[in-house]
């Protein structure tokens, strides 16, 4: 048996952190951008003793680290514990994740990751669960290994997803930019970026000085979007939590500068460093710039 899942990358433009025991009310109010470039992920079942293997761009994620710190294992743990209908140990899991944007870099892979899993896997062996209860047990290894707060929502939604109340798929609140998939065109509209490295988002979300800073510059950046729901209102809410925050670097911003002048606006992708533009042309004078289509369809089989 098999599935193959495609879930868009997710770029957080600006976010505050909503903390709570319960990590499927626990997330992150904010805004993002979804691109038509993410997380393939293909899950096999077939019959076995129980042995999980997890995959990304062919090679074993045990070979890098270890298999319990991997959003992917964690997100099947938590499946597994969901249901007692499965005989588990009776059959071999093997799940490849085919990644198509920079890891750690702001684009919302472990988000991917975990819900080509929790789709996959619901899927194919025909757990009780519907649509966002799956997605939810993406949402809940995020928070339990702190790679992330609000993506899986993102990248379920797809467009330019607004995160009005923090949570998993089924408990929190998403509304989108309207008409932010084309441009008055009726042509499709870019994302240009250009990563430069990696930011730990454990690092900064396990940071309560820091956290505490970007609530305090986030709080009323929503009310802002949602009162101006248009794409460059977007971009300059998110540049400005950029910088407010103290998160964006110098030579982020050198490129960012160069972006903002030739798009509809530009900021730094949270978390990562990485910078990203809304355009309506791909073209772009950043050499080395990877370039998407928002896409407006959200996680899909």
């Amino acid at each position: 048996m098999q599935s193959l899942v495609f879930a868009p990358s997710h770029i957080t433009g600006f976010f505050e952190v909503v903390d709570h025991p319960d990590p499927l009310i626990k997330g992150s109010r904010g805004a993002g951008v979804t691109l038509d470039q993410g997380v393939l992920t293909q899950v096999d079942v077939s019959e076995g003793n129980g042995e999980i293997i997890i995959k990304n761009n062919g090679k074993p994620i045990n070979h890098e680290y270890p298999l319990d710190t991997s959003v992917s294992y964690r997100t099947l743990d938590l499946l597994r514990k969901q249901t007692e209908t499965i005989e588990w140990d009776h059959i071999q899991i093997t799940i490849h994740h085919q990644t198509q944007v920079p890891v750690g870099s702001g684009f919302g892979v472990s988000a991917g990751s975990a819900l080509g899993t929790s789709l996959g896997l619901s899927k194919l062996l025909k757990l009780p669960l519907t649509f966002n209860q799956a997605a939810a047990m993406a949402h809940h290894a995020e928070v339990d290994l702190k790679t992330g707060l609000g993506d899986v929502m993102g990248a379920l939604h797809g467009g330019f997803p607004i995160r009005i109340e923090p949570g998993a798929p089924g408990i929190g609140k998403v509304d989108k930019i309207l008409n932010s998939g084309v441009n008055n065109s009726n042509e499709y509209l870019f994302v240009i970026s250009k990563s430069l490295g990696n930011i730990e988002t454990a690092s900064v979300l396990q940071d309560p000085a820091i956290t505490h800073k970007i609530n305090s510059v986030a709080r009323h950046m929503l009310q802002k979007l949602l009162s101006n729901p248009k794409i460059t209102n977007f971009m300059d809410l998110s540049l400005k939590f950029s910088q407010e925050t103290g998160l964006i670097d110098p030579e982020i911003m050198e490129i960012v500068d160069v972006m903002k002048d030739e798009t509809l606006g530009a900021s730094m992708a949270m978390l990562g460093k990485t910078a990203f533009a809304i355009s309506n042309t791909p073209d772009s004078s950043v050499e080395g710039v990877m370039v998407a289509k928002v896409d407006n369809c959200g996680c899909r089989f």
